[in-house]
């Protein structure tokens, strides 16, 4: 009798974290699919009202303008000669993130942080690949400036928000973590913490 109680309840726990993880999984597609669609979206605009290399509409005290640039290079404008390297690393880096940590993603904020960085790297990707003056060559639109800083996208915005999440996951997944009798994953994870 004890068994099968026991069998039930460990059903039901297996059941509600298939449902838990389904959930984070769609979580992290979303987010990486509205925020690739946000990067595109924004670069069009850009292209589309703002001119090269003109400071336009500006905010914070004139600390933000928008200004079109295309960047051959990577953050920053570093490394323009280089653009067939960044591009093949943008394309290693976003396998990477869909073959082996997308599948071990656990919980909410692994979900949101990979979700994050694959719309980045995805939408700086788009325009390597897509964008004159050719395939792997491609220029990256860049158009928010910010004084005395860089110019740069909503692609890079995420890539930069994945790293503090990233940051703040390990702070806290420590704190998160119990003793658990379950045996580990024979994949592993990349957890978040609880939800």
């Amino acid at each position: 009798m004890q068994a099968a109680a026991g069998t039930a309840l460990s059903s039901s726990r297996v059941a509600r974290e298939r449902t838990r993880l389904g959930l984070t999984r769609a979580v992290m597609i979303a987010v990486a699919v509205l925020g690739f669609a946000l990067d595109r979206i924004t670069k069009s605009w850009a292209l589309a009202h703002l001119q090269e290399n003109t400071p336009s509409a500006t905010f914070a005290g004139g600390w933000v303008s928008l200004e079109l640039l295309f960047n051959s290079g990577a953050a920053f404008s570093m490394g323009s000669s280089a653009t067939i390297v960044f591009s093949v690393l943008a394309l290693m880096a976003l396998a990477f993130m869909l073959v082996w940590v997308w599948p071990r993603a656990r919980g909410w904020l692994a979900s949101v942080c990979a979700g994050v960085l694959v719309a980045g790297i995805g939408g700086n990707l788009a325009d390597r690949l897509l964008r004159p003056p050719g395939v792997l060559r491609g220029h990256v639109v860049d158009f928010i400036a910010v004084q005395h800083f860089a110019v740069f996208n909503v692609a890079d915005m995420f890539i930069s928000t994945a790293a503090v999440l990233f940051v703040i996951y390990v702070l806290v997944s420590g704190r998160d973590e119990e003793p658990s009798d379950a045996p580990a994953s024979p994949q592993g994870s990349v957890a978040g913490g609880q939800p």
